[in-house]
């Protein structure tokens, strides 16, 4: 890959627009539970494995591990596989990709994004969303090699 990505950053939120009632720690939890679905599908690079077991294995939060990776999400984080969904799906080149809509979208009935709390029955909702979405993409990309236009 030519040049790294940053794909989110804990701080962005809690040092942004973020409701004060809450702690920091809620600012790591919509990229954690996409760090839940990577590590399912196991699309973190080979040198975060332990981490993805962790999450697998429920001893952590996909939230708890993004706190101890300090809130930063980047490209040589994740598989190949993994950096071309991630692209297609949490951060396009316009902005935030289409994840932050079906999270804003599951959990409208919340304050606000910042108040999903942590749990497993949450994240979830949250994979099974992301799970239809690859499924999507997969067979976007099947259709645009065999039409012969490649890749995104």
């Amino acid at each position: 890959m030519d040049r790294g990505i940053c794909y989110d950053k804990a701080k962005w939120h809690y040092d942004g627009d973020f409701p004060p009632e809450l702690p920091p720690s809620q600012g790591f939890v919509h990229t954690g539970m996409f760090l839940s679905w990577l590590a399912s599908r196991d699309l973190l690079a080979d040198a975060l494995s332990a981490d993805a077991e962790a999450i697998r294995t429920r001893q952590h939060t996909g939230a708890q591990v993004f706190q101890r990776w300090v809130g930063v999400l980047t490209s040589d984080m994740l598989t190949a596989e993994g950096n071309a969904f991630a692209r297609h799906y949490y951060a396009s080149e316009a902005g935030a990709g289409e994840y932050l809509h079906d999270y804003f979208n599951l959990f409208d009935d919340l304050p606000s994004v910042y108040h999903v709390p942590d749990t497993w029955e949450n994240a979830a909702q949250v994979l099974a969303v992301m799970d239809e979405r690859y499924a999507e993409w997969q067979a976007g990309r099947s259709d645009a090699q065999s039409s012969g236009r490649g890749e995104e």
